[in-house]
């Protein structure tokens, strides 16, 4: 008995469908190439002159997003992006600042006047955008110190100086109920001591603004909960305080003046 042609055609039509659908289920499953803009490695961030490296990793290594300084002083900006998809960096300060830079990566100094945010654009076959903040003082300002820890080992900030002005002091502090927080407890015993551990100064904190010694914001911070007792018992991992600073040296606010920005890519 002979094979009917009909059925070996659509014996042959289903094989075929088979290894198509079974060839498109492959190739479907298989990855895609990942667009490179869409993974963002740059780095942008600043450090207090005084405190600087003079090359750009090491810079990268330790530099920050926040930084509080006094009218007249300089920071180091420091950025890095990928050479192969970025060549050429434009930056923008809050004072009307505009610099581009023919490099992805760099260093430059410069000497805010203006509260703000300083951004960054790296452009090439890829655009990616960063910034930080810098605060600039020039008179008495409020600065919130927010602490960690827990009423058993005591609360505690440090507060870099790479970040943080060395002449930026402490005129008065008081205690000051955290934004969220369901306890508030008025008086605390505080340790300030330099970013060493050196120099321990002690006061006392109320609710009502009290001197702080002028002590120097930067360093390390220390704060436990004084008179304590009863049925209450601070349970809150956070502890905060209003501090009036200003800055030390009242001769450092020279007259706004344009900023040398080196072009310069050190390795």
């Amino acid at each position: 008995m002979k094979r009917s042609p009909t059925r070996s055609k659509i014996f042959l039509f289903a094989i075929l469908s088979l290894f198509i659908g079974g060839l498109m289920l492959i190739v479907a499953g298989c990855p895609g190439e990942i667009d490179p803009c869409s993974i963002d490695n740059t780095k942008f961030c600043a450090v207090i002159k005084e405190y600087a490296p003079a090359s750009v990793q090491a810079g990268l290594e330790d530099c920050h997003n926040n930084l509080t300084i006094c009218d007249g002083e300089e920071i180091v900006l420091f950025w890095k992006a990928d050479a192969s998809l970025t060549s050429n960096v434009h930056v923008i300060g809050p004072g009307g600042e505009v610099f581009d830079f023919p490099i992805s990566e760099g260093y430059a100094t410069v000497m805010p006047h203006v509260s703000g945010e300083w951004k960054v654009t790296f452009s090439g076959k890829c655009t990616f955008t960063k910034s930080i903040t810098v605060r600039v003082i020039k008179g008495p300002e409020p600065y919130t110190i927010v602490a960690n820890g827990n009423i058993d080992i005591g609360f505690f900030c440090d507060i870099n100086p790479k970040s943080v002005s060395k002449n930026l002091v402490v005129e008065a502090i008081r205690s000051a109920q955290c934004a969220g927080a369901s306890q508030y407890w008025e008086n605390w015993s505080c340790k300030k001591t330099n970013w060493d551990g050196s120099y321990p100064i002690f006061f006392n904190i109320t609710e009502r603004d009290g001197s702080a010694n002028n002590t120097h914001l930067p360093g390390r911070w220390r704060f436990d909960p004084v008179g304590l007792g009863g049925t209450f018992s601070y349970s809150e991992k956070s502890a905060c305080f209003i501090a009036t600073i200003r800055c030390e040296k009242t001769d450092i606010y020279p007259p706004p003046t344009p900023t040398p920005w080196p072009t310069r890519s050190p390795r």
